[in-house]
């Protein structure tokens, strides 16, 4: 597989959308491909997730951008699981199993129907039926936070003291080279947890006793990463904060089975599926087996188990980053 990424604003742009379009079709759809949940569908709903094509036709229908970022992020799972078949929210007892996205899909001229199209046609009757449902969800709007200026102090905190927020762009395509050894289950949840209660004890501050304090943490954590051996030397160039960045911070559970389409350096699609579950929120999944198939990979490639659970861990930043 290639990795081959797609621009992220395209909903503007037919250049971006003919190109993504292009690589839909350059697949080759095999029945072993066509299958739910095959890396080729996680592929593609990983191109769908990197890109802003909810988001421009969301944008037509809500005028207010905290409706328009609930309904992007609602849609958006329900078209990742049409495209791969699995669930992540919705129970599949009730889906249209004929309203799933089918890549032989021809128009009347035989060519393949249009990625891109679809997704933007799917998008808006999906907003349209549910918006209500899913709006009525929200226990107070963002605009409730704001003082008498439009200032809303509540995301102004956020963007201050979440690790997330945000990462250098273009991470990765400045630094191909980059390995992140992200380590799986209770052990990186424990260090995000450090982090992320260090980071919200400092709060927003921008004064300089802030600043130091958050410097020492970010200092504290990288050199007990380095002594785990959960560090490679490439992650140096890119700043502490980023670093532990896509070191630790967990993956969104619709964004971690995504790790199944992304390409490998070795045939280890049994790794991926036992290693992705361990990347979230609230880590699942058999560590136990994972280390197991860990280690039959390595052994199989003759490299080092270390090196295979790095390149598992830069698959995964690499959504982190995206």
């Amino acid at each position: 597989m290639s990795e081959w990424m797609p621009k992220r604003r395209m909903s503007d742009d037919e250049r971006a959308r003919d190109e993504l379009d292009a690589h839909v079709r350059a697949i080759d759809w095999t029945p072993a491909a066509l299958e739910y949940g095959s890396r080729e569908r996680m592929l593609v709903a990983s191109w769908l997730d990197a890109t802003d094509l909810v988001y421009g036709e969301m944008r037509r229908l809500y005028p207010v951008e905290e409706q328009r970022e609930t309904m992007t992020r609602w849609v958006t799972i329900r078209l990742i699981e049409k495209i791969t078949g699995r669930p992540i929210e919705s129970k599949s007892s009730q889906w249209n199993w004929d309203g799933l996205w089918d890549p032989t899909n021809v128009d009347d001229e035989g060519n393949m129907v249009s990625f891109c199209g679809w997704a933007r046609r799917t998008s808006l009757p999906l907003a349209k039926w549910n918006a209500r449902r899913v709006l009525r969800r929200r226990a107070i709007a963002a605009s409730a936070l704001e003082d008498e200026k439009g200032n809303n102090p509540a995301f102004d905190r956020a963007s201050s003291d979440n690790a997330l927020a945000p990462l250098a762009p273009g991470l990765f395509e400045d630094h191909p080279d980059l390995r992140v050894p992200r380590p799986a289950g209770a052990s990186r949840t424990l260090l995000w947890g450090r982090l992320d209660a260090g980071l919200r004890a400092v709060g927003p501050g921008l004064d300089a006793d802030s600043e130091r304090w958050r410097t020492d943490l970010y200092t504290a954590l990288g050199g007990e990463c380095r002594r785990l051996r959960l560090w490679d030397r490439s992650m140096d160039a890119i700043g502490l904060r980023d670093a532990l960045t896509l070191l630790l911070a967990p993956l969104p559970d619709q964004v971690a089975p995504l790790m199944e389409g992304l390409a490998s350096p070795w045939p280890m699609a049994r790794a991926v599926r036992l290693y992705w579950p361990t990347q979230t929120a609230r880590p699942r999944g058999d560590e136990g087996m994972l280390r197991r198939e860990v280690s039959r990979v390595a052994r199989a490639n003759d490299v080092l188990e270390w090196d295979v659970q790095a390149a598992l861990g830069t698959m995964a930043a690499r959504l982190i980053a995206s």
